[in-house]
């Protein structure tokens, strides 16, 4: 079977194309994954679903079935633990590929070897969609599309061992993320359309359904949804915004995330929507036919487009750079059945190859822009914060939250148990001296969170051991603190605002002001770091320190 898969390469260049262009992609995308920790959604199964009892898998997360997303994550986390997140970068880049591919072999036979290539490679380098190439979570999208691209080919089998890989991989595409159901639809409009008895043939569509349904009425009803009248009333503005967003992806003219509410290169996208419908409409005029593939794959397309419109809220713009990666490749399955059959020129196949290099071109800029202005820096963020988290782990203040990104937190004792038990995925303390003074004073500024640093009322002890620092506008002082309780006065006839520095250079740390002729009580409790805080003092006049 191998030599007759590597014969098939030989023969034909556009498969020996898209073999090269397959690990060309791989290697762009590991390489930038290979400095980046996990994203947002990624610490919901790594650390807030536990154990293996039934609701980590079953329980839905915001509005999706999680089910073999999660299967994924505690396969890695059992076999590599979380130090690194590459393994998990790797599966979902996998997925992606494969995606890829199977968009390659279903549009082959419909438009030839070379137009298809053309396709799969303005997916396979498809930086518009930045946000689910650098997010191993998005393998819930991926594993969604490759498994219904799947049962796309097989139903193009057309017989009953094609239906039952057809079933199969429908059950598997609904399980990793609720995209699945919109391959469900395609599934049912093709029972519906079938020429072949459709009783014998329901259980492709209707089983999983039925699978869908059990889980939902167990587990699923209990999922976020922002269905709304406010969101059906502006459907028609969503549709047109999120297609025309999947075009202007797949031309490599998306700016930034699709967040921003003036996006230039749109217009574009809205301009070749609006033509290809109005093309569309004066053929079925003049008496073109609808294939019974084409209503299929429309079909898929129109139902992610309105689902995902009565389901959107602010934080989920049609034009968002995690949804142009299904639109592109629903668009793509629709321009390839309204081509179906026509032959492509060479002079045809060169220009569409030019544009494709240029929308390749434009992708990558953008996702490589991202990468090093957003991605890259955030994730540093995190690991220097998640390193402050550990080197602090004797003494976090009960009320300190472990925050992984806005809308995903956890409390130190759940964090720190799930390093115990997969590793850490922070910066060792070794790897944070090393780092840009920005990150350092991340760590200090989590750290002191951490630790609940603050000015308190003087406990009324005597101390000893006292000495009188100057403040000074630049803040920085002579004088160190090891953990302990200090008592500060401010001998100074005005306030005194009290900052404190760690690992930073700087003193980002700010405790405050202690005010003219005051006190305060400061305590350092001792953590897992012998680097010691670095008092600074911004003001005028003399400080005692006990």
């Amino acid at each position: 079977m191998a030599s007759r898969l590597v014969a098939g390469v030989r023969g034909s260049p556009a498969l020996l194309c898209l073999a090269v262009a397959v690990v060309v992609s791989a290697v762009i995308l590991l390489r930038l994954q290979t400095n980046l920790t996990f994203v947002t959604d990624d610490w919901e199964l790594l650390v807030n679903r536990p154990g293996s009892s039934i609701g980590v898998f079953l329980d839905p997360y915001h509005e999706h079935i999680v089910i073999a997303t999660a299967v994924v994550y505690k396969l890695l986390l059992a076999t590599f633990g979380m130090d690194s997140a590459l393994p998990f970068y790797v599966v979902s880049t996998f997925a992606f590929l494969l995606s890829g591919v199977l968009l390659f072999v279903y549009l082959r036979p419909r438009i030839g070897d070379w137009p298809a290539l053309l396709a799969a490679l303005l997916i396979l380098f498809l930086g518009d969609a930045f946000e689910d190439l650098l997010w191993p979570f998005q393998i819930g999208y991926f594993g969604s599309v490759a498994a219904g691209l799947g049962m796309l080919i097989a139903l193009d089998r057309d017989d009953k061992q094609g239906d039952l890989y057809a079933c199969g991989l429908l059950a598997v595409s609904m399980s990793f993320s609720s995209v699945g159901l919109i391959f469900a639809v395609g599934a049912l409009v093709d029972l519906a359309l079938s020429r072949r008895p459709r009783a014998e043939r329901a259980y492709v569509a209707l089983l999983p359904l039925a699978l869908y349904a059990l889980w939902w009425l167990g587990w699923g009803h209990n999922a976020d949804s922002h269905l709304s009248l406010h969101n059906l009333a502006n459907m028609p503005e969503y549709f047109i915004n999120a297609a025309a967003a999947g075009i202007t992806g797949l031309l490599g003219l998306a700016t930034g995330d699709g967040s921003e509410p003036d996006q230039p290169g749109l217009v574009w996208g809205q301009i070749l929507l609006v033509a290809g419908i109005a093309l569309g409409a004066f053929r079925l005029s003049r008496g073109g036919r609808v294939s019974r593939d084409l209503v299929i794959v429309l079909a898929i397309g129109l139902t992610f487009w309105v689902l995902a419109g009565l389901n959107s809220d602010p934080g989920r713009a049609p034009t968002s750079s995690r949804y142009i990666y299904p639109s592109a490749i629903f668009l793509l399955l629709i321009m390839g059945e309204a081509l179906r059959g026509r032959r492509f020129g060479r002079a045809s196949i060169v220009a569409a190859g030019a544009v494709t290099v240029a929308a390749i071109m434009g992708g990558l800029s953008l996702l490589h822009t991202e990468y090093r202005e957003r991605w890259r820096p955030a994730s540093d963020y995190l690991r220097a914060s998640l390193a402050a988290v550990e080197i602090g782990r004797d003494s976090v203040v009960p009320t300190f939250v472990v925050s992984f990104a806005q809308s995903v937190n956890t409390s130190p004792e759940i964090y720190l148990a799930a390093v115990d038990d997969y590793g850490s995925p922070a910066f060792s303390e070794s790897e944070l001296v090393t780092k840009a003074e920005d990150y350092r004073a991340a760590a200090d500024g989590t750290l002191a969170s951490a630790l609940g640093l603050s000015l308190a009322a003087p406990s009324g002890q005597e101390a000893g051991g006292c000495q009188t620092v100057q403040a000074s506008p630049g803040g920085f002082t002579d004088l160190t603190l090891s953990p302990g309780e200090f008592t500060l006065t401010n001998e100074a006839g005005a306030d005194i605002q009290v900052l404190l520095g760690r690992f930073s250079d700087g003193l980002p740390v700010d405790l405050g002001p202690l005010l003219a002729g005051s006190g305060a009580s400061l305590t350092i409790p001792a953590d897992r770091s012998i680097q010691p805080w670095r008092l600074g003092l911004v003001g005028e006049g003399p400080v005692n320190v006990c």
